[in-house]
């Protein structure tokens, strides 16, 4: 009961362009010999304009690839990431799944859309045929839910997916865990004041729980996890060691599952 791991699987909204948009950029970008993807953009989602994804914890670009690793089907390429965005390889168009959207209208969360990629023509598709589950670009579709996590502004309330640091009472003690190099002395949670309040080693990132949006709105009693920045690991609360930071196979629900009050 090891829920998933948020923070490999966010992508960030780099450009939100028109298709027609798109193909001029990229004319212009071939006649002047620059490699960039900066231009104009949409603040607005709209079907059929073409989008390009950026991978939060890699930093690089999801893209359709040349290669092709699929043993049943001979027209599928592979997908992966790479840091190079000239072309039209990191760009791919969305389309509505449902007959109640329409090319031109917003994307609103929680839509079932179709992500189609620019270079190959082919649908960003979830393939088992190899007995595990891969992505790939094929003729063959696959939905895909998109959740918003963050907007990068300061709202003035908390969401999922926002990283902070958790004080003590009135105190300027932060909670964090030791900077020594051991594995068993990481392990330790603790408060601590003084420079470590602006060190990565306090920083905290929230996950909610039992929810489809993962970025929504964080209320007084709702279940979420806590998870360590710098380590990738989560606060726990066990039965033999107290509070502790476990790795994220380890972190199951009964363990890692936190909420906050109003008061005690």
């Amino acid at each position: 009961n090891v829920p998933p791991d948020l923070a490999i699987c966010c992508f960030i909204l780099e450009q939100s362009l028109s298709v027609r948009a798109l193909q001029e950029m990229l004319a212009n970008t071939v006649e002047a010999g620059v490699e960039s993807s900066q231009g104009g953009g949409h603040r607005t989602l709209l079907y059929g304009h073409a989008i390009l994804l950026r991978h939060a914890h890699s930093r690089m670009y999801l893209s359709c690839l040349t290669t092709s690793r699929s043993m049943t089907d001979k027209l599928a390429f592979d997908v992966g990431l790479q840091e190079d965005v000239t072309g039209e390889a990191c760009w791919w168009t969305m389309h509505p799944a449902s007959k109640q959207r329409s090319e031109g209208e917003k994307v609103r969360v929680g839509d079932d859309l179709i992500l189609v990629s620019v270079s190959s023509e082919r649908y960003l598709h979830l393939s088992t045929a190899s007995g595990e589950l891969q992505v790939d670009a094929s003729f063959m579709q696959t939905l895909w839910n998109m959740n918003p996590i963050c907007s990068r502004c300061e709202e003035g309330f908390v969401t999922g997916g926002h990283v902070l640091r958790l004080f003590h009472g009135h105190m300027d003690e932060c909670l964090t865990i030791s900077p020594a190099d051991s594995d068993d002395q990481r392990r330790l949670v603790y408060y601590e004041g003084g420079a470590v309040c602006t060190h990565a080693r306090s920083l905290w990132r929230l996950e909610p729980l039992r929810i489809s949006w993962s970025g929504s709105h964080l209320r007084w009693g709702q279940p979420l996890r806590i998870r360590h920045v710098t380590t990738g690991r989560y606060l726990a609360l066990t039965e033999d060691q107290g509070l502790v930071v476990v790795d994220a196979s380890k972190a199951h629900t009964k363990a890692t599952s936190f909420c906050f009050r109003i008061s005690k």
